[in-house]
């Protein structure tokens, strides 16, 4: 399976490895902060534009790393180590995002608007694809895959939960959360597993 928000990261991922890291850092506004430590050939940027913004990288390898942000109060923190792609970008207010990859080839993406959303990422193993879309508010959001060749794409729109764990080889799971959606959480073990759902809020 493949995705719009994934293909945002196919560049990144397949540039060519550099001799030694880069690191970009462009700030507007109040009380933003950011940080970077790399050890390898990698290549950071942060951009953050907006009032009381954080952002921190670390990587080690051969990774390549983006953070966006806009707005107020925005956190966001990536961690990888290997050689790997990820990617945040948040708007609105509030917003928290995390990405922790250890492997080779895995590719992630969140991507935030509205207020008081939360999202993890963590990847494990080989060529793992996880795009997480939140709109509205008070999204949360955790995708965990260990194994090679896993997808996970959701999108939330608004006051929903979604928890997604893929364990094994090739397994798929593509979810859409209506806005007003209870929550959902997801298990697959295994190899070659496929799930599409699609929730909407019950109405009494």
């Amino acid at each position: 399976m493949w995705t719009p928000v994934l293909a945002l990261l196919v560049g990144l991922a397949s540039s060519p490895a550099l001799a030694g890291s880069l690191a970009y850092i462009d700030q507007a506004g109040t009380g933003n902060q950011a940080t970077q430590t790399q050890t390898g050939g990698n290549e950071a940027s942060i951009w953050q534009a907006g009032i009381g913004h954080r952002a921190d990288q670390v990587q080690v390898g051969s990774n390549r790393g983006m953070i966006e942000q806009t707005g107020q109060r925005q956190h966001a923190t990536m961690e990888q180590t290997g050689a790997n792609a990820a990617r945040i970008a948040q708007a609105g207010a509030g917003n928290r995002a995390s990405v922790l990859q250890d492997g080779v080839a895995n590719q992630a993406s969140v991507i935030q608007s509205g207020a008081a959303n939360r999202s993890s990422v963590t990847q494990y193993g080989s060529d793992n694809h996880s795009a997480m879309v939140q709109r509205g508010f008070s999204n949360q959001a955790d995708s965990v895959q260990q194994g090679t060749r896993n997808d996970a794409v959701s999108v939330q729109d608004g006051k929903s939960t979604l928890s997604i764990t893929q364990s094994g080889s090739s397994n798929s799971v593509d979810s859409h959360l209506y806005d007003g959606a209870q929550g959902l959480r997801i298990q697959q073990n295994g190899n070659g597993l496929d799930l599409r759902i699609v929730q909407t809020p019950s109405h009494k």
